[in-house]
């Protein structure tokens, strides 16, 4: 901000306010027609990161869902299948937070929870229903430790930057365009051209800083948090005490 009233103040006193007034008219349209794509621009991004925010948030609540749902299946398996698959829903879940959490953060990937993920399947592959009840429920727990994979991909996938590199060099260019234009209208009050061309600069700092806080889901300021596996911790211990 303050470098966008320092450049205004410098146009000022290379310029006369004569010759910027007599341009006001042309460039007012001219400006409005930068300002509106630079908005439209703006917006779009914000947008697309703000929903890719919340869908890799709903992606995360989804793989806690289905382990809560496995483990809830388990239930009908006998005691010594049931525990076993039980304890490798549990170990794949903390490893999941413990140790994948943080390797997002930095985005990278956890091999201990690939590890934990593969153990979890030998697990369902080596159980041998005894009788229809069991067959019926083993084969839905199959099919949500196919969705449970799903999600597990999708979440790491979405570990990379909703903005590529190159949108943000259109971005900042685009927006030192917009904010530079302004500078070159004539106003009698110096003061008041100084307060809107900061506040014009402050707005478009403000919404590249929210786009750059969402634009890694797991490392921004605003990062997606395992609250949905801490619920399922919570869930699961209130089973266990049933």
């Amino acid at each position: 901000m303050c470098s966008a009233i320092g450049g205004m103040l410098l146009v000022r006193r290379s310029v006369t306010l004569s010759t910027l007034e007599s341009h006001n008219q042309v460039a007012g349209f001219i400006y409005s027609v930068v300002g509106v794509v630079y908005a439209v621009l703006l917006a779009f991004i914000a947008i697309v990161v703000w929903q890719q925010h919340t869908s890799v948030q709903t992606q995360v609540e989804q793989e806690a869902n289905q382990l809560g749902d496995l483990y809830r299946n388990a239930q009908v398996f006998p005691e010594e299948v049931r525990t076993r698959l039980q304890n490798q829903i549990r170990a794949y879940s903390r490893i999941v937070v413990e140790k994948e959490w943080p390797a997002m953060a930095k985005g990278e990937t956890s091999a201990d929870g690939w590890a934990a993920f593969n153990q979890l399947w030998r697990a369902y592959q080596q159980v041998e229903p005894r009788n229809g009840h069991e067959s019926l429920w083993y084969a839905k727990s199959v099919d949500r430790l196919d969705e449970l994979g799903d999600y597990r991909r999708l979440r790491l996938l979405s570990n990379r930057a909703a903005v590529p590199a190159l949108m943000w060099v259109v971005l900042l260019a685009t927006g030192i365009i917009t904010i530079g234009f302004s500078f070159f209208f004539g106003a009698q009050n110096t003061y008041a051209q100084a307060l809107m061309i900061g506040a014009l600069s402050a707005t478009i700092a403000l919404v590249l800083f929210l786009i750059w806080a969402l634009n890694h889901p797991f490392a921004g300021l605003v990062r997606v948090e395992p609250a949905a596996f801490h619920q399922l911790w919570n869930i699961i211990d209130q089973w266990a005490q049933q």
